[in-house]
């Protein structure tokens, strides 16, 4: 402020009272919620990076159980082949015949039972 006066006192041109103390309050709730968001932020990201991850790895295990899968179906294929190779009649009979020394029942040595 400047005031004049006309009987020569001492002019003030410039009067600062006390100095302003800076407002921290809106800086801190600012740099808080900026904080908070880039933390939210952050979380999210790493979140979703996480569960693409998990996703991967499922897809991959998902992939082994199916072939796992084909594998044995394959086998019991094979497995079923073998137990009706095995149960034939002709081989049942040529074992029979050949390395256990059986023969053939006569007609008259069959009972018939029903």
């Amino acid at each position: 402020m400047s005031r004049g006066s006309s009987n020569g006192e001492d002019r003030i041109l410039w009067t600062e009272k006390t100095p302003k103390k800076k407002n921290f309050g809106i800086n801190l709730h600012l740099f808080l919620f900026f904080s908070l968001f880039l933390f939210l932020l952050i979380g999210g990201s790493l979140f979703y990076v996480w569960s693409r991850i998990q996703v991967i790895h499922l897809g991959y295990e998902i992939s082994s159980a199916v072939k796992e899968g084909k594998a044995l179906t394959e086998a019991n294929k094979r497995m079923r082949l073998e137990v009706a190779t095995l149960k034939s009649y002709a081989r049942i009979e040529k074992i029979a015949v050949e390395e256990l020394n059986m023969v053939k029942p006569k007609p008259h040595q069959v009972i018939v039972i029903r």
